[in-house]
This record gives structure tokens, C-alpha cells and sequence, in this order.
């Protein structure tokens, strides 16, 4: 098979020109495409391009109430002469329409077509407040007769997503019927158990309905041999008896088993009228509460405030950071959808790992709500320094890699901010009590070093980075990953010291760093790179193993940790680029054959799938840091590509992967090659992000100020930024006249020539912190 996909045929979607919009043109691309739109209270509505998905709300203590079952949101036009029935994004009916459209933005998503002379666009958007998501119908008639049509809106009705008792199950304790005043169906529930008061659901219109249902039962019948009390949500809707044989909802009110809420609305058009319909969906404490949200959303003019609110909240959060580039592809990822993207990582999201990274790279755009996440993240570690890996739902497992984390997001808090006072705030720990910020790192510190292994290097206990690199067999297994990383957080964690002043403390550090790095250059280097894993049983990542012989997070860590000497850069990155393959960089070759119990759950996936031998995007996102370091930005750029969505030789037809957010993950198993597992909620996002801003554009946070060390692509000649930080906006032009990747640095800021001497490692603005935007002119020479 060759690593090359094609993809001759046109793409099935545009941007606008603004990149703020992904306009897709065909409804049956490989998976559901979707768009995740959320406010700050965590109501999410997740809708693909035919507008069903899952909806759903998520407390401050993750607890979640999944408001429909098997993503069921629909609505079904049927013309009342002809009988005829359609969907405005064909599914689930699959009647074929025209003049398709689905609009995915940033703040809303908009689905148009047009079947038999009616066009139709059905948008969706999630309020700026509230629990609940608002979808605006417009029908028009472009034909000369009139016509007769009923609508008929349809969700189900879930509300799981707690733990409760056995024989609580929550469709023991549902009820719906429909309401007047609300002008829709409630949905009722009673159970004992629930963690909050919101788990009752609506389905509500502008108008009064003609006719509805509660009871999926009475709308949907029965579905080829499935039976009506087992049938899924999905399997129902595929062809509901209502909507296909002609008849009217039944007025169905329902309790226990297949609860749902349908609308059914009756309409006469003119020729060229349109007729407008508002609905609401949501979650809600009491009858009375959804009645007052119903109201609100029933006006049309209230309805369009609350949406351009909505859209205007997402932009107002992601202008702070901006670029212009020569790739078009990159500037409407980087703008915004990837913002977006990284911002979505956090809903609900309850780990220390995950988080801290998410919020690292939230430092870029959003400097309170990650400076909250980190401290929330603290809250999570245990006096003897180690995090848990989720505190909902509560798991301790024993990951290595947690204190790490926690001493690398807290050095790079200090460096956006400035504020050193941070690192004497009062933080809980997980198991009580409270210490000062800085207290909690050099408990992280302490912990990394009590926990190192024979050779000096920190022992892996379940796992560490690598979830699946499971060394159940020898406890006293190393870390060679966490002991680069654990080399870059002393580096960092020193820095901050000297910064602080505590000259004796960062002097302890700086002996540590040392110590460890000697130790990692004895033991774990295999001659041509470096190894993965120490271990009694058999080392990992060897040129000797008997599985797989080469970890690609071995290298790039190595690098970013400042571990290989001059002598060995050049043979690891050598050995990196040996890795490559079209859809990025592998996370091991050659996979694993078969299970090995010294590896663990790795080994035992099938060849080039997952973290065996798949392109984990995340991972690559750490090789694109590494190139810059070292100078690479043509090879960082050429990696970026390798996995940004709908790439040339993976392009989302294959991969299956939406166009404007990263995945996880690329196949390279021949059955399954090419495709994606997830995306949108994966690390990629922060990390190519960081990779892009951080690494390509070279504007880095630092102890004193704005750094600037840009590392660009040859072909580059200019690229610009915007970025605020510490109260100034800074305007930075790029120029490349001479196509080099580093230069030497000429910088002008607000037309004064900065002294270059001795900057090598890059030149830092003056901290204006004035409110005002400057502007800063760099050119790379020679």
C-alpha cells in the first residue's frame, strides 16, 4: 500500500473568507462533522451536519445530565398534499435534497436545503447564558402554489449521567407531558438521587403546537423488528410511523421507558412566503423556570440579540491573539477554531495532566481562566507531591508524570503574568490542609526525586505520559520521557528561583538538574538515541528490544529538556527523522506484534493503531517544539502540515476528520489506515498551537517580558502577530528577506532600534503594561 492518499475529487467544503466558518457541501462525508457550541455554564450542544448530536450539561462538579438519547435531534418537514417527508440535512429520512448547505461557526451552526420548491434553514446556537439551546426555522415557499406543510421538531428524552443505586435507573423516575404555557413538552424527573435539581428537560416553540407527543412510542412505532421497548433513540427516528404514513402526533403524554418530546406544527405558505418558527431545548429546575426561558427565545428580535451576544463572546475571548501567515489554512486554524478547540478541552475536563496542559496553552489568549485552572489543579495534588489523574470521577491511579506537570505550568504562569505573588497563595491539597503555591512545586520536586529508580532516573509506577506503556512487571521500572521532562521543569523551576531571588534554593535545583541529567546520558542512551524505559525484565525502546526499538517521545523530550550534548543532537535527530511518515511521526517503530506483558497495554493493540506504532498528533505536536529549539523551523512547519486537518496526503475524505480541528491520532494499520479516533477534545490542540505561536513565530513568555526567537520555514518572508500580554497589546511584524529559518535579529519596537548584542537566544520587549498597542519590527538577517 503507499503512504500517499490521494484526493482528486473536489472538497466537499469551503471557509469564508474570514476562516470563522466552515461551510460544508455534502451530507454524507465519512463520519459526522461536527461543531461543539457551549457558554460558561457548560450547556454544550454538540451538532453534526445534519443537526443531530448529543446535548447535554455539565455541573461544577462534572456531574452530567445527557438530555437525549443516541444524539436524537430532529426535525422532519412532510408536504400535506403529497405525503411527501424530508429532513433539512437529509438524516435521518435520507430523502435527497438540494442546494445543501451546513454553515459550522464559531458561535453558531446554520443547515439549508431545499426539497420540491421549499427551502428550509434550521439554526442552532447555545445563549451566552441560560441551560438551554435555541434553534431558529425559517421555511420558504419558492414554488407558484400553496402549500401545506407540517413540521415536526423531535428530541428524546435521557437525563442520565450520574451514578445511583442499582434499580434507580432514571427512566424509572420520567414523566412527560405537554404544557400550554410553555407552549411545549416537559419532561419531569423525581429521582431521589439526582446531584442537582437540573434534571428536567423541555422541548418548547414560539407558537402553540397543532398537535405533539411525549411518548416515541405513539410517533415513532415500531422500526423494522425492533421492538418499541428496546428500540435505540436512533433506530426510531430512522422512519417515525407519524411522520412517513401521513398522521397527526397523538397527543401523547409518557412515563417510564421511551420518553421523548415532538411538535408538531401545521403551516399554509403563499407562493415566495416564509414563515419563521423560534424552539428551545434545554434543562431547567422547575416547570416555571423553563416556562420564563421559553418566553424569552419565543421573540424573534430577542432571539438574534442573544445570538450575536453569543458569537460576539467567542471572538471578543480569542482577539488578544492573532496571525497572519502564508498559509491560509494555518492563520484560519490558528485564529480561531484552534482557540476554540483548546477552550472546549476544559468543559468538564477534571484531571491534573490534561488540564495543565490545556492550560498552558490557554496562557496564550486567556490568561485568568488558565491561571484558575492551574490553581484548581493544585487542589488535586497530594502533600507528597503526586496528582491524581481525575478527581471526577475520582481515580488515584498512580501516573508519574503528574508533578511534572504541576512544576511546569506553574514556572509558565509566573512567566505570563509577572506576578510572583502567585507563588504565596494558599492552596489546598487533596488530602487537607493547605500550603503556598510554591510549596505545592517543591512538593512535586521532592516527589520526582524520592521516586527515582536504581539508575537515578523516576520511576514510571502504572504509567506516565504514555498511558499504555503499562510496565506491570518490574515496579522499579524507569522513565526515561518523565526524566527529560523532569530535566526541564528544574531548568524552568531554577530560573524561577534566581528570579525570585532565592539564590540557595536554585542552586539545589541546578545540582539536581545536573545529577539527573548525567545519570539519563549514562543509562539510557543506546548509541544512536535514547531509550524509553529502563527496566530488569528488558529495557524499551532499545536497539535491542524484541518488540518495538525506537520512541519518538524519547528524542523530542531529550531536546526540549536540554538532555543530549552536541555529540548526540545530531544522531537523535537523525534517528527522528527516520521516524517520519506521511500522516506525521509514528509514537514507536516498528509496532508491536504481539502483547508483551513488560510493555503492557500497548502491545497488545493491534500493529499501527493507537500509541502501537499510530501517528499520536499529540505527541508530534512535542517534535514540532523540538525543531524549533534546535533551529528546524522548515522541518516544523513540514510536521504541522503532516497533521493538520484535511492535510494533502491525509485529507479528511480518508481520515474522516473534520477540516478545522485537530485529532489524536492517524492510523497507519492497513485496515484502518488513514483514519482518525477522535477529535476535538485531544492535547494535539494546545500543543500545535503553542507549536505555532510559541515555536514557528517565536513569541514566548518570559520571567522579564515578551521574548521574541523566531524559527520559520524557509519559504516564509513575512508573518505577523498580535498577542496580549501583561496589560499592552504588541503588534509584531516578521520579516525573512533572506528565506533563513534563524537569524540574526533586527528589532524596532515603536520605531526605536533595540540593542542586539548578545541575544542569541532571542530578545525580550520592554514590559509596557500600559493599556496601549506597540508595535514591533523584526527582521531576520543573516
Amino acid at each position: 500500500m503507499s503512504d500517499t492518499l490521494c484526493n482528486e475529487k473536489k472538497k466537499p467544503y469551503t471557509f469564508s473568507e474570514d476562516g470563522n466558518s466552515c461551510i460544508i457541501t455534502e451530507t454524507r462525508t465519512p463520519r459526522y462533522w461536527y461543531n461543539y457550541l457551549w457558554n460558561e455554564n457548560h450547556y454544550c450542544a454538540q451538532i453534526s451536519q445534519t443537526g443531530h448530536g448529543r446535548s447535554y450539561y455539565l455541573s461544577e462538579k462534572a456531574d452530567m445530565c445527557m438530555m437525549n438519547q443516541d444524539d436524537a435531534r430532529y426535525i422532519y418537514l412532510r408536504d400535506e398534499k403529497s405525503k411527501e417527508c424530508w429532513n433539512i440535512g437529509e438524516g435521518p429520512l435520507n430523502t435527497e435534497v438540494e442546494n445543501y448547505q451546513c454553515v459550522h461557526s464559531i458561535g453558531s451552526s446554520r443547515i439549508q436545503s431545499s426539497y420540491q420548491n421549499i427551502a428550509s434553514s434550521w439554526r442552532l446556537f447555545v445563549p451566552e447564558e441560560g441551560y438551554q439551546e435555541v434553534w431558529t426555522l425559517k421555511i420558504k415557499n419558492t414554488g407558484e402554489r400553496q402549500r401545506h406543510l407540517s413540521i415536526f421538531s423531535a428530541v428524546s428524552f435521557y437525563l442520565e449521567g450520574f451514578s445511583y443505586p442499582r434499580y434507580y435507573e432514571m427512566y424509572r423516575c420520567m414523566e412527560t407531558d405537554y404544557d400550554e404555557k410553555l407552549k411545549g413538552v416537559y419532561c419531569r424527573s423525581a429521582h431521589p438521587f439526582a446531584p442537582h435539581k437540573r434534571y428536567n428537560a423541555f422541548l418548547a416553540a414560539s407558537e402553540p403546537a397543532y398537535a405533539y407527543d411525549g411518548n416515541l412510542e405513539a410517533f415513532c412505532g415500531t422500526t423494522s423488528t425492533i421492538t418499541r421497548l428496546d428500540a435505540s433513540a436512533s433506530a426510531l427516528f430512522q422512519r417515525p410511523d407519524i411522520v412517513v404514513k401521513g398522521k397527526d402526533c397523538t397527543n401523547s403524554k409518557a412515563a417510564l421507558f421511551i420518553l421523548g418530546g415532538v411538535l408538531q406544527h401545521k403551516i399554509v405558505l403563499q407562493p415566495g412566503e416564509e414563515k419563521e418558527l423560534q424552539f428551545v431545548f434545554g434543562i431547567s429546575e422547575s416547570l416555571e423556570e423553563a416556562r420564563a426561558v421559553s418566553e424569552k427565545f419565543s421573540n424573534s428580535a430577542a432571539v438574534e440579540k442573544e445570538l450575536e451576544k453569543a458569537e460576539t463572546h467567542y471572538l471578543e475571548k480569542y482577539r488578544s491573539l492573532t496571525v497572519e501567515t502564508p498559509d491560509e489554512k494555518i492563520n484560519h486554524m490558528m485564529n480561531n477554531w484552534v482557540k476554540k478547540q483548546v477552550d472546549f478541552c476544559i468543559v468538564g475536563k477534571k484531571g491534573v495532566r490534561d488540564n495543565l496542559q490545556i492550560a498552558v496553552g490557554l496562557l496564550n489568549y486567556r490568561q485568568e481562566t488558565a491561571k484558575k485552572e492551574i490553581l484548581e489543579c493544585l487542589r488535586h495534588q497530594f502533600r507528597d507531591g503526586h496528582g491524581v489523574l481525575t478527581w471526577y470521577p475520582y481515580d488515584d491511579t498512580r501516573y508519574s508524570d503528574q508533578p511534572f506537570w504541576i512544576i511546569w505550568a506553574v514556572c509558565q504562569l509566573i512567566k505570563e503574568t509577572g506576578d510572583f505573588s502567585i507563588l504565596d497563595l494558599e492552596i489546598e491539597w487533596q488530602d487537607g490542609g493547605k500550603a503556598a503555591v510554591l510549596d505545592h512545586v517543591k512538593a512535586a520536586v521532592n516527589r520526582l526525586l524520592q521516586d527515582k529508580g536504581k539508575h537515578g532516573l523516576v520511576r514510571i509506577y502504572f504509567a506516565d505520559w504514555n498511558d499504555a506503556l503499562n510496565v506491570t512487571t518490574d515496579e522499579y521500572a524507569e522513565s526515561v520521557m518523565l526524566s527529560h521532562q523532569f530535566c526541564l521543569a528544574l531548568k524552568e523551576l531554577e530560573a524561577l528561583l534566581k528570579k525570585k531571588g532565592d539564590q540557595v534554593y536554585a542552586g539545589k535545583i541546578a545540582e539536581e538538574y545536573r545529577i539527573l541529567r548525567n545519570s539519563i546520558n549514562a543509562y539510557a542512551w543506546d548509541g544512536a538515541w535514547y531509550m524509553r524505559a529502563l527496566s530488569d525484565v528488558e529495557n524499551i525502546g532499545s536497539k535491542n528490544s524484541e518488540g518495538s526499538k525506537i520512541y519518538l517521545n524519547a528524542q523530542t523530550w531529550a531536546v526540549l529538556g536540554d538532555v543530549a550534548d552536541a555529540e548526540k543532537l545530531p544522531k537523535i535527530l537523525k534517528a527522528v527523522d527516520s521516524m517520519e511518515h506521511d500522516f506525521g511521526f509514528p509514537l514507536n517503530l516498528p509496532p508491536y506484534q504481539k502483547y508483551s506483558p513488560n510493555v503492557g497495554r500497548m502491545s497488545g493493540m493491534l500493529p499501527g493503531l493507537f500509541e502501537n506504532g499510530g501517528v499520536y498528533c499529540h505527541a508530534t505536536g512535542f517534535k514540532i517544539l523540538m525543531d524549533c529549539k534546535v533551529g528546524r523551523g522548515s522541518k516544523a512547519f513540514e510536521t504541522l502540515k503532516k497533521i493538520m486537518p484535511d492535510s494533502d496526503k491525509n485529507p479528511s475524505m480518508q481520515s474522516g476528520a473534520e477540516p478545522y480541528v485537530f485529532t489524536n491520532c492517524y492510523s497507519t494499520n492497513p485496515g484502518y489506515y488513514g483514519k482518525s479516533y477522535q477529535s476535538w477534545t485531544t492535547g494535539t490542540s494546545a500543543w500545535c498551537m503553542m507549536g505555532v505561536y510559541e515555536g514557528i513565530l517565536g513569541i514566548k513568555r518570559d520571567y522579564d517580558g515578551l521574548r521574541i526567537d523566531p524559527c520559520l520555514p524557509k519559504e516564509w518572508e513575512k508573518a505577523e502577530v498580535t498577542r496580549h500580554f501583561r496589560g499592552a497589546d504588541y503588534h509584531v511584524i516578521i520579516e525573512n528577506p533572506d528565506h533563513l529559518e534563524k537569524g540574526v535579529l533586527e528589532i524596532k519596537t515603536d520605531g526605536a532600534v533595540c540593542d542586539m548584542s548578545d541575544k542569541a537566544d532571542g530578545f525580550v520587549l520592554p514590559d509596557f503594561k500600559d493599556g496601549k498597542m506597540h508595535e514591533v519590527h523584526v527582521i531576520l538577517r543573516k
